[in-house]
């Protein structure tokens, strides 16, 4: 659950508008839909311009079709996807009046809301066991032509309008603030781990002694060095 409390909720939060707030905040915060972020895919890893997943704008519709053209398009990888989340923010490259404007996120259903089978054009499961990691869900995901409305595409900063016509960011980067709230928040993470690791070792090494247990042995706190092994 820790993809729907994070990278879900912070991408609604952050590249959303007000009025997709009301639609969709109420029901990510009592967990009426669980999510999950969809980006990685299978023909890449942090190379984004690399992304296949495609997202064209059918004006005749006003809906968006999202399609995984080739097999390493196939979202791969993302944490709950294999099981659990009824819905996923999928980053996609945004294709309107012919012209490819880059990667956006789009918010895609993926399972039913009834019985949790997987919606029609839609294929994802579990990609398996993993080295120290098998507590998580992570899945792969192909899309075949599935249709979603325009107003599901995250619009605060950058917009498709009923005609096709783009309205651009007023800056490129901001499409990455979700990412870079999550990342600041892993160092943030990580300093905490290292300080309760930090302040165990120098709690035990202040009655830790070395040899035997005779008057005079120094304890591990008086060498100078000290050296895992």
């Amino acid at each position: 659950m820790h993809l729907h409390t994070t990278m879900f909720l912070q991408s609604v939060s952050f590249q959303m508008t007000e009025e997709q707030h009301k639609k969709w905040l109420a029901a990510i915060t009592n967990y009426t839909i669980i999510g999950t972020y969809a980006q990685t895919e299978l023909g890449h890893g942090t190379y984004l311009r690399g992304m296949e997943t495609t997202a064209t704008y059918d004006t005749s519709t006003q809906e968006f079709v999202l399609h995984s053209p080739t097999l390493t398009s196939m979202k791969w990888w993302p944490g709950n996807l294999g099981k659990l989340v009824t819905h996923a923010i999928v980053a996609a490259r945004l294709i309107t009046r012919g012209k490819d404007y880059g990667i956006h996120l789009f918010m895609v259903q993926l399972r039913s809301m009834k019985d949790h089978s997987s919606l029609p054009g839609i294929e994802l499961g579990d990609i398996g066991p993993k080295l120290g990691y098998s507590n998580v869900d992570n899945g792969f995901l192909r899309l075949e032509y599935v249709r979603i409305p325009r107003d599901q595409m995250c619009m605060k900063f950058s917009q498709v309008h009923p005609d096709g016509t783009y309205s651009a960011p007023p800056h490129s980067k901001l499409s990455y603030n979700s990412m870079v709230h999550i990342r600041s928040g892993l160092v943030k993470r990580v300093g905490i781990g290292l300080s309760k690791g930090a302040t165990i070792a120098t709690r035990y090494s202040a009655v830790r002694r070395q040899s035997e247990l005779i008057q005079g042995d120094l304890n591990l706190s008086s060498w100078t060095t000290r050296v895992n092994r």
